[in-house]
């Protein structure tokens, strides 16, 4: 991610972060509600982050499952 493409939720934030740590593709593209994606490049899966979650521990916990999904893909 570039240095303004941060998630406006800390914990949304540490959740993106873990998930380019695990190699999957964190691509921030602001369309009405969403900030941006969380892509698995070999099996071509994503999963969608919004800008507001209602709760930010869910949304934290959605992209960390996503990330334990497709650990064993990358």
């Amino acid at each position: 991610m570039a240095l303004g493409d941060r998630h406006q939720k800390k914990d949304v934030e540490a959740a993106l972060k873990r998930a380019e740590a695990a190699g999957l593709k964190v691509k921030h593209e602001k369309k009405k509600h969403i900030w941006g994606y969380v892509i698995c490049c070999p099996c071509r899966e994503w999963v969608g982050v919004t800008c507001t979650p209602q709760n930010p521990g869910e949304e934290a916990k959605k992209v960390d499952g996503f990330i334990k999904r497709h650990r064993a893909c990358v």
